[in-house]
C-alpha cells in the first residue's frame, strides 16, 4: 500500500471553472444578439425533498450563467397525460433549448418514467435519455446528447492528464443513464472497456485490472481499496445520504467506494460530495448552451437551404395541366422546415398545404425588414400571361437563380381561367402553383370561416328588411323582447340601442307606440346596403343577381352582387 494518498479530483473546482466559462460565451453571443438566451425546463412530479433539493440547484446554476429557468411542477396528482402535456407544450416552445424531466417522479398515478423521456423532443433532451440520443451513443455517434453524469466524468477523467487511448477501464454499473453511457464515451476515446454489474463473478479481480475505473452501483462503500489497481483513476458516482446528527443537513453523504483505503491506491480519485456531483449540473448546464447555439445558428442563416426540384423543359410547353401533373410536390412539412418554420408554427392539410400560425410573426419580429414587390397592372397577353405567371415566374428567378429568400403570395384563382381559354392554372406553363387540383379547389384555412361569418351577416340583412316589410311593428316588437317566464326584458345591447335612440326607460312595458317604432325597425335604405355576399372565386356571372324570388320571400325581390374573396 502506497504511503502517499492519490490527488483529489476536485468536481466543484472543475464545475466552476465550466460556469464561468458559460456565462462568458452566453455574454459574448449577447453583445452579437441581445435576444440569444438558452432556456432550460425542468419537469418534476410531486414534491420529493431530495428532488427540490437538485432542482434548486439547477434552476440557481442556469440564472447564475445568464439563462432563462423555468419550473414546470405538477402536483402528485398528475396522470402520466398531464406530464405528456406538459412535456410537448416546452416542446413547441421556442425559447426553451433544453427539457429535463427529473426522476424519479412522485406521482399518485402510474407513469412511465421511459414514454415521458422519449416524449421529449430528441433536439431538446439535454439529458440525454431520449432513445434517439442513446442509440447514436451506443454507435460512436457524439451528435446527439450525452447524458450529463457520464460526461462529466470523461471531463474529470481528462483532467488527470491519463491518455484513455488504449487504457483499460472498468465500469461498475449497467444503467442507462450511468453505466451503459460511460461505457459508450470510454470505447469512443478508444479504451478497452469492461462492465461489471451484480451477475459478475470475482468482479474485485476484474476492477483490479482497470487503469480508469467509473463506479456508479449503488451500494456505500462496496468497492475497497484492494479491488483498486495501484496508480489507477477512481472516479465515484456513488451518493448514498445516512442520518448523521452531527452534520448541519441530518445526512452524511458516501459513496460507492471507501474512500480511506481506495485513496492509497488510486493516482486520482474523486471525492464524495465534490466530486461528480457538481459536474453534472455543469454538464448539464452545457448541453443546454450548446442546444441554444445550435437551434440560433439554424434560425439565424440569411439564407435559406431549400432543395430545388428538378425542371425538365419540354419544347412546345405543353398545357398547364401536363405540366402541373409532371411535377411531384415537395412535402409541405419539408418545405416549412428548410425556410425556418416550427413544427408549432404549421398546420398542415394533407400534404401540399398548411396554414402558418401568427405564432411566427412574434418569433421573428426582430429580424431585418424584407421588401414587398407588388406584380399588378398587367393586360395578360391571348394565352393568358398576366400578374400571376409574372408573379411566380418572378419569385422562382429570385429564389432559384439569385438565391434569395423569397415567397410568392397569390389570390386563389377565378373561374373565368379554370373554365376559359387560359386553363386553370395559376400563373401557367412552368411558372404555375402545383399541385392545380389543390389550388383550385381545395384551400383551406381561416378564410372559409372569414366568408361563413360575412355571409351569415349579409343574410341577417335581408332577413332584416323581409321581417321589417311583411310584420307590424307590435309584432316586431314581440320578437326583439320577447315574453320569457312571464317576464319581458330588455338585453343589454338593446338598452345601449335605446339610450342611443334618446330613449331613458328599462322597463319594455312603458314604451309609446312612438318609441316601439323606432326601436324595433332599423329602415335600411337597400339602395344603400354596400355589405355583399362573398365567394372565393372570380364567377363574373355573379356580379350582379337578383335575391329574393323565393315564394316564401313573398316578392321581396332586390338587385345585389357577389363580391371576390381575395386569397
Amino acid at each position: 500500500m502506497s504511503e502517499t494518498e492519490g490527488k483529489r479530483i476536485s468536481g466543484t473546482a472543475a464545475a466552476k471553472e465550466i460556469r464561468v466559462q458559460l456565462k462568458a460565451k452566453v455574454s459574448a453571443i449577447r453583445e452579437e444578439d441581445a435576444n440569444f438566451k438558452p432556456g432550460l425546463a425542468i419537469v418534476q412530479v410531486g414534491g420529493r425533498e431530495d428532488s427540490n433539493v437538485y432542482i434548486r440547484m439547477k434552476l440557481n446554476a442556469a440564472r447564475e450563467i445568464g439563462m432563462q429557468a423555468v419550473h414546470a411542477h405538477l402536483t402528485r396528482s398528475a396522470t402520466e397525460r398531464d406530464v405528456l402535456k406538459q412535456i410537448d407544450e416546452l416542446n413547441e416552445n421556442p425559447e426553451i433549448h433544453g427539457i429535463i424531466v427529473q426522476l424519479p417522479m412522485d406521482s399518485e398515478n402510474e407513469i412511465d418514467s421511459n414514454k415521458c423521456t422519449n416524449a421529449v423532443d430528441p433536439s431538446k433532451d439535454v439529458d440525454g435519455l431520449h432513445e434517439a440520443n442513446a442509440g447514436r451513443l451506443s454507435r460512436g455517434d457524439l451528435s446527439g446528447f450525452v447524458p450529463c453524469t457520464p460526461r462529466g466524468c470523461l471531463e474529470l477523467i481528462r483532467s488527470t492528464g491519463v491518455s484513455l487511448v488504449g487504457a483499460t477501464a472498468v465500469v461498475l454499473g449497467r444503467s442507462k443513464i450511468l453505466g451503459a453511457p460511460m461505457r459508450d464515451l470510454l470505447i469512443s476515446e478508444h479504451a478497452t472497456v469492461t462492465t461489471c454489474h451484480s451477475k459478475t463473478k470475482d468482479i474485485d479481480k476484474v476492477t483490479a485490472t482497470a487503469d480508469v475505473l467509473v463506479v456508479g452501483i449503488g451500494r456505500r462503500e462496496m468497492v475497497r481499496g484492494d479491488w483498486v489497481k495501484p496508480g489507477a483513476v477512481v472516479i465515484d458516482c456513488g451518493i448514498n445520504p445516512v442520518p448523521d446528527a452531527s452534520t448541519k443537513s441530518g445526512t452524511k453523504l458516501y459513496g460507492d467506494c471507501h474512500f480511506p483505503s481506495c485513496k492509497l491506491i488510486a493516482s486520482h480519485i474523486t471525492p464524495v460530495p465534490g466530486g461528480v456531483g457538481p459536474m453534472t449540473v455543469a454538464m448539464l448546464m452545457q448541453n443546454t448552451v450548446e442546444s441554444a447555439i445550435k437551434w440560433h445558428s439554424k434560425h439565424s442563416v440569411d439564407r435559406w437551404s431549400i432543395e430545388l426540384l428538378p425542371l425538365k423543359l419540354i419544347t412546345p410547353v405543353p398545357s398547364d395541366i401536363e405540366v402541373a401533373r409532371s411535377q411531384t410536390p415537395k412535402d409541405i412539412s419539408q418545405l416549412a422546415k428548410e425556410i425556418g418554420l416550427l413544427p408549432s408554427e404549421l398546420e398542415p392539410y394533407g400534404s401540399a398545404k398548411a396554414k402558418v400560425s401568427l405564432k411566427v410573426v412574434d418569433r421573428l419580429k426582430d429580424q431585418p425588414q424584407g421588401r414587398y414587390v407588388v406584380v399588378t397592372g398587367i393586360t395578360p397577353t391571348p394565352m393568358g400571361e398576366g400578374k400571376s405567371t409574372t408573379a411566380v415566374g418572378l419569385a422562382q428567378a429570385l429564389g432559384a437563380h439569385l438565391h434569395r429568400n423569397v415567397v410568392a403570395c397569390l389570390r386563389q384563382p377565378s373561374q373565368g381561367p379554370t373554365f376559359g381559354i387560359k386553363g386553370g392554372a395559376a400563373g401557367g406553363g412552368y411558372s404555375q402553383v402545383i399541385p392545380m387540383e389543390e389550388f383550385n379547389l381545395h384551400l383551406t384555412g381561416d378564410i372559409h370561416a372569414i366568408s361563413a361569418a360575412n355571409n351569415l351577416l349579409a343574410a341577417a340583412l335581408d332577413a332584416r328588411i323581409f321581417h321589417e316589410a311583411t310584420q307590424t311593428d307590435d309584432a316586431l316588437y314581440h320578437r326583439l323582447v320577447p315574453v320569457n317566464k312571464g317576464e319581458r326584458k330588455f338585453s343589454a345591447i338593446q338598452v345601449k340601442r335605446l339610450v342611443k335612440l334618446g330613449i331613458n326607460k328599462d322597463d319594455p312595458s312603458q314604451l309609446t307606440e312612438d318609441e316601439i317604432h323606432k326601436f324595433s325597425r332599423l329602415n335600411f335604405d337597400v339602395n344603400t346596403i354596400t355589405f355583399q355576399r362573398v365567394l372565393d372565386i372570380n364567377d363574373r356571372f355573379l356580379r350582379s343577381i337578383i335575391i329574393g324570388g323565393s315564394p316564401t320571400e313573398k316578392g321581396m325581390t332586390r338587385t345585389a352582387q357577389f363580391d371576390i374573396r381575395g386569397i
